[in-house]
């Protein structure tokens, strides 16, 4: 080879640079100095060459990837590093549901029966809004006494899916143990496992899936289950050391529900597909408890990669907040989000306890039953012992937004209206992307500059941010309402304070109804609510005098002396017109000092109503006390006949919206902050033409 010889760069993989380093690499040769690589056959064999290189390069880039759960793409890879970490992905999942089932027999059926049972994977049929029909059977079977004539089952769990039934022989050839479940829509949960003797002897033992290796000996009647690379099923047994190996000549049998998973959430119409008991159809009558709920994908590869080292970590214990949020996730599919957070950090503080607010996919609010089901099968069997699990609902305030969108009416040809879309759809993506979980903040100057960028002729925009918090009324009952933002509340002013929406109807003082609205009180915002002793002094032989100076006029106070030492300090009037405030103490004695907290960081609320003259009655002048600086709201000793009927909100809803000049809103706990895009009165927003 000549000396001029160049080398081959072998660094670059694209299919041009491979074929231009070759034809280089040739040029350099002597041989080929003045062949002319572009118009002969030569060009077709280095295209090939070039070709064969690129395709190596990338499947060698594309097998080494797959070796690292970080890196894999194909979702056999990633369950397959995922299994070696000991996670088994979650499974499709259907909806589950709550029943009440009362069966009177009629005349022309059989009277005779004194109690009748409703066999497990009895069907009903679930009916949509959409009028779809979906499969769900009973998961239990339910024995019930005759009553007044009738047979009434209570609370009949329910799950989605079509029952299949399988049946595999156990032969010598089949030394792997090893049978595929012919579908990727299996519910895993819903798998039951037995083992017949033989086609002739019908003694069955149960089999049971099992998560935790260290509980199986040889004698463990367990099965195993894993999802293959076609994305159905395959069940194995053990080999008489991890589990017991079914004998040759054993029947399998699989018995599943084929779900259609989360489709078929939120039904609550519900009718019998069998005759209840075997005999009754005619004056059989189902009523739902709780809607279907909690119906799920199978666990995406997206899912997987994130959630497996977690859950290695986790060792199948909980432990750690982090511990708690991964079992939940993977266990209980239909929850969206997580907050888990120690007593010692709840308000008030609880020792000994740990909290987990679950944020579900449909927002709605878990029922007790669920609540005991994710304590008792999801966390307790994996906690501290002497750490007792609660769990409590999400709280949610929701942003409201009022102001103006400015346009330049020069750069576009849209009208206001459809300028309004542009807006609705940034406001919409902003709330999707970056709200409607426990960590997620608000921040005001992000959703200002993504509806400024939503249209080109959008020039400026001019918000004021409210904190709405809803309240459920519970009619009849006198019941103290306490609600809060974590977030300071702007003190209020004539134009702009906090108000409520719909109006409450309740007793006036002489026991009449009215419809009233909450409102602050504008005297509230002036005087002196409390004075707190910083230093008690020292060698206080008589009661001293206590002087407020402020800008405000009129806040009196009284001391109460003992041992020598100032005890407490009582405001005997607030006063007014404060805006700030100091203490003197004055008397025989020394070194006293206090301070005065004034009642612009405390406010009261009060009801009122509107005569047909525009004439404000007051009801009740102090009907709820609001903190400005914590966001917390008391509404004391509250006896309401319930909530005006309104188009926006739910039954007895009442809502109190909150004006805040904070830009950056934080959560805390089981709080959510998000934007009710269901909600028509969450966005007001006017657009605006500024051009002249």
């Amino acid at each position: 080879m000549s000396a001029n010889t160049a080398s081959i760069r072998v660094s670059e993989l694209d299919f041009n640079e491979i074929k231009t380093n070759l034809k280089t690499f040739l040029k350099s040769q002597s041989e080929f100095q003045d062949f002319d690589f572009e118009g002969s056959g030569m060009s077709v064999l280095l295209d090939i060459l070039a070709y064969n290189t690129h395709y190596m390069g990338y499947y060698l880039n594309m097998v080494a990837n797959e070796m690292f759960l970080d890196t894999a793409q194909l979702r056999s890879s990633v369950l397959s590093h995922a299994k070696a970490i000991n996670y088994i992905p979650r499974s499709r999942q259907g909806a589950g549901a709550v029943i009440n089932v009362l069966a009177t027999p009629g005349d022309s059926e059989d009277n005779t029966p004194t109690q009748i049972t409703l066999d497990k994977y009895t069907a009903f049929l679930a009916s949509d809004i959409d009028g779809l029909n979906y499969q769900f059977v009973a998961i239990n079977s339910n024995t019930v006494p005759k009553v007044n004539g009738s047979f009434f089952f209570s609370n009949v769990n329910l799950k989605q899916g079509e029952v299949v039934t399988l049946q595999f022989a156990m032969t010598p050839e089949n030394t792997k143990r090893r049978f595929t479940i012919p579908s990727a829509n299996v519910d895993v949960e819903s798998i039951t496992v037995t083992i017949q003797e033989s086609s002739i002897d019908t003694d069955i033992s149960v089999y049971k899936s099992v998560d935790d290796i260290t509980l199986v000996t040889g004698n463990t009647r367990a099965y195993f289950i894993e999802e293959n690379a076609d994305k159905n099923y395959v069940l194995y047994f053990g080999d008489d050391v991890i589990g017991k190996r079914p004998k040759d000549g054993n029947i399998v049998i699989v018995t599943y529900l084929d779900s259609t998973g989360p489709i078929a959430n939120n039904i609550t119409t519900f009718r019998p597909v069998n005759r209840i008991g075997g005999l009754y159809r005619n004056n059989v009558s189902v009523t739902s408890v709780i809607g279907s709920y909690g119906g799920g994908e199978k666990e995406t590869v997206e899912q997987v990669r994130f959630r497996a080292p977690y859950h290695y970590v986790t060792q199948n214990r909980a432990v750690t907040k982090q511990d708690y949020e991964t079992l939940i996730l993977k266990d209980y599919p239909n929850v969206d989000s997580v907050s888990v957070w120690g007593g010692q950090d709840n308000d008030p503080p609880v020792y000994g306890k740990v909290f987990a607010s679950l944020k579900t996919k449909e927002n709605y609010f878990l029922t007790q039953q669920e609540k005991e089901k994710i304590k008792e099968t999801l966390i307790q069997s994996r906690n501290i012992l002497t750490v007792i699990p609660e769990i409590v609902d999400p709280e949610f305030t929701y942003i409201i937004l009022n102001g103006e969108v400015y346009y330049d009416s020069s750069l576009t040809q849209l009208t206001a209206e459809q300028i309004k879309a542009f807006v609705d759809t940034a406001i919409a993506d902003y709330e999707a992307s970056n709200l409607v979980s426990f960590n997620s903040v608000f921040r005001k100057s992000k959703l200002q500059s993504a509806i400024e960028n939503s249209e080109k002729s959008i020039t400026g925009s001019k918000i004021k941010i409210y904190l709405q918090k809803r309240i459920e009324l519970t009619p009849g009952e006198t019941k103290k309402y306490i609600v809060s933002t974590n977030s300071p509340i702007k003190k209020g002013s004539f134009t702009d304070q906090i108000s409520s929406f719909p109006q409450i109807r309740v007793y006036d003082s002489s026991n009449t109804i009215r419809e009233v609205a909450f409102e602050e009180v504008p005297e509230a915002f002036t005087g002196v609510e409390s004075i707190e002793i910083v230093n008690p002094g020292i060698n206080y032989t008589s009661t001293p005098t206590i002087t407020i100076i402020g800008d405000g006029t009129g806040a009196t106070a009284t001391a109460r002396v003992a041992g020598g030492r100032i005890q407490s300090i009582t405001v005997t009037n607030s006063g007014i017109n404060y805006t700030r405030a100091t203490v003197s103490i004055s008397g025989i004695g020394s070194e006293a000092s206090a301070t005065a907290r004034l009642q612009s960081k405390l406010g009261k609320l009060r009801t009122f109503y509107l005569k047909s003259n525009g004439e404000k009655v007051i009801v009740n002048p102090e009907a709820g006390t609001v903190n400005y600086e914590t966001g917390l709201i008391e509404l004391s000793s509250l006896l309401t006949l319930g909530a005006v009927t309104n188009d926006f909100y739910d039954t007895n809803i009442l809502t109190l919206n909150l004006p805040t000049d904070q830009e950056i809103i934080y959560p805390l706990r089981n709080r959510v902050i998000t934007i009710d895009q269901n909600d028509a009165r969450s966005v007001q927003l006017t657009i605006l033409s500024e051009s002249v």
